[in-house]
């Protein structure tokens, strides 16, 4: 059997490039951000060796008298060894190795340098260890070489990178918009960044940045987030964390937000820029709030341009969703305004998380808003009026019914809103205090004043005949006080449509129990009308003895009855309408416009 030989990988690295251009890096302005981190990590190197070393960051942009681009850096810069392990294998990164502090970089994965080849065909970085004093250049082009040698000029200790800008990449080097790039990789960094500008040299970044300091105020915060986010936030939460050692910022937005609608957040590790879309760090309830953020703890993915998910996250995301409680529970009693404002500007949001979590919908129940017959009111103030809550959980039962509920003092809620209805039935559920009834017509009809026993005797003919009319309208009598008096008849649909949709859902989840159901003979469900036993009109009908005349009274109640609960009125209907009235003129009934 002939011996096994094992084979090395070859890496194209043309093909890694775009790879990385069209892949791992999102923007050809990464590769600021990733010299920015190379070049912070190299001074954080130096200072673990020289605690008063000052770290220092120049850039110098592309002149008239060179066509070259320059970072440099005064970090601990890299002996030959760490150039052939560190810069020419892709993958190998030194902030890993031989250093024990190796959580106080920003980088680890040792890929990059290589985002340099997004804009220039050719690296070459000119470097002086701290340790070995020797000035080396590496210079690697797109085509997978590159080379060593000695400098026969002496340097400083640290590193400098020099690129060629390709020409569709010019725009990045000019002044205004590399500034504005680098500022905003860079703006939150301890050490300074000084720019070169033909002859001119320009101090972009230095010191502190304010968010960070424990003594600001709110005003002064709120100002950094209408700089940063362009928009007048509600409030500004300071927070920190002991999970991920994260200390920040919360802003409360102060227009609604879709659930889809991904918020633009400034997400820092360890003060280098990272992210804007990294929603990670926040709880998934909140879509009203932006966050400002540094961690020192949390890991990057291979991108550096999200977060790591891992336990370390989930514990600072926990502590984070805690703060934004605890700010929540006690803004109703040290800023209420506020407080109103966000509940009327996100209880969309604010209904769809109380439904899952049982500490939010504690905070917000008093307050969440519904939309009623009688205008949008809070849970509380229903219950101020009145001792339970009425729903309807469908539109068009809501309809129906509202101004009759109306009539009888009833606030009755439209839950046909998006989560108003899973949402009472878990306020039902989790609190046993209170009473929350769903309504329908039929339901509503129940709750109508039935006639005394002795009018039953007197209305018993009356019903018959009535009946015999509404037969054909496959329609139940019923004859009950309620109000306004002046409302001689309501019609209420049976809920027999319930079954049926319930059937379809069923159906669509491909549960066993529709065909079971459905084979199950179903009871013929009828409509309701009922007429108004204090309304004179039906008063009056108890004395007429002509059948014909009768019918024709009873048929323009029942459309009538149609209109006024906003059932849909369709052909059939308005030619019972037109031929009852027609017949009730020749038959010469005197005020029949009254009906």
């Amino acid at each position: 059997m002939e011996q096994e030989k094992s084979y090395h990988f070859q890496v194209n690295l043309k093909g890694m490039i775009a790879l990385l251009s069209e892949h791992l890096y999102s923007d050809p302005n990464t590769f600021v951000r990733e010299l920015l981190q190379n070049g912070v990590d190299a001074i954080t190197a130096l200072k673990h060796l020289d605690e008063q070393h000052e770290g220092k960051i120049t850039v110098e942009l592309p002149s008239a008298e060179t066509a070259k681009f320059i970072f440099s850096d005064n970090g601990i810069g890299l002996k030959e060894a760490d150039i052939h392990q560190f810069l020419s294998v892709i993958g190998e990164s030194s902030k890993s190795k031989d250093i024990k502090d190796a959580q106080d970089f920003i980088g680890k994965f040792g890929i990059g340098l290589l985002s340099c080849f997004v804009v220039s065909d050719e690296i070459v970085v000119e470097t002086k260890s701290a340790l070995e004093q020797i000035p080396l250049r590496w210079t690697a082009r797109a085509e997978g070489d590159y080379k060593i040698e000695r400098m026969d000029e002496d340097i400083s200790v640290g590193t400098r990178v020099f690129l060629t800008p390709k020409k569709q990449y010019n725009y990045i080097f000019e002044a205004d918009y590399f500034k504005e790039k680098i500022k905003f990789y860079g703006d939150a960094l301890r050490q300074p960044i000084v720019l070169k500008v033909d002859a001119t040299e320009e101090i972009i970044h230095q010191g502190e940045p304010e968010w960070l300091s424990s003594t600001i105020s709110k005003t002064a915060l709120l100002d950094i987030g209408k700089d940063l986010f362009h928009v007048n936030f509600l409030d500004a939460i300071p927070f920190e964390t002991t999970a991920g050692k994260a200390q920040g910022v919360l802003y409360i937005l102060p227009f609604r937000t879709q659930f889809s609608t991904k918020q633009r957040h400034r997400v820092y590790l360890k003060r280098m820029f990272l992210a804007e879309e990294d929603q990670s760090m926040l709880p998934n309830w909140a879509f009203f709030v932006r966050m400002l953020v540094n961690t020192d703890e949390l890991s990057a993915t291979a991108s550096r341009e999200s977060l790591m998910k891992n336990d370390l996250l989930r514990q600072t995301r926990k502590e984070i969703a805690a703060v934004l409680k605890t700010y929540l529970q006690q803004l109703k009693k040290i800023d209420f305004d506020i407080y109103l404002q966000i509940i009327r500007t996100h209880y969309l949001h604010l209904k769809a998380f109380a439904l899952e979590d049982a500490d939010f919908l504690k905070i917000f129940l008093a307050d969440i808003p519904f939309e009623t017959n009688r205008g949008q009111r809070s849970f509380q103030n229903i219950l101020d009026h009145q001792q339970q809550v009425y729903y309807c959980s469908d539109f068009e039962d809501f309809k129906q019914i509202d101004r009759m509920a109306d009539t009888q003092g009833m606030i009755l809620v439209n839950a046909s809103y998006t989560f108003d209805t899973e949402l009472l039935r878990k306020i039902k559920q989790r609190y046993s205090e209170y009473i929350i009834t769903e309504m329908s017509p039929s339901q509503l009809l129940g709750t109508f004043k039935s006639i005394h026993a002795d009018e039953q005797i007197q209305f018993l003919s009356f019903k018959e005949a009535v009946q015999k009319i509404l037969d054909d309208y496959n329609c139940t009598l019923e004859i009950r006080r309620f109000k306004p008096i002046d409302t001689p008849a309501i019609f209420t649909k049976m809920d027999q449509d319930n079954v049926q949709n319930t059937i379809s859902q069923l159906k669509e989840n491909a549960n066993p129990f529709a065909r079971v159901l459905k084979s199950v003979p179903q009871k013929k469900v009828q409509n309701t009308l009922c007429l108004n036993a204090d309304n004179s009109l039906v008063i009056s009908l108890m004395d007429i003895k002509d059948a014909y005349m009768l019918r024709s009274i009873i048929e323009v109640l029942y459309v009538q009855a149609l209109i006024l609960g906003k059932y849909t009125v369709q052909e059939r209907e308005m030619k019972i309408l037109n031929d009852a009235l027609k017949n009730l003129i020749v038959m010469g009934l005197d005020n029949f416009v009254n009906l």
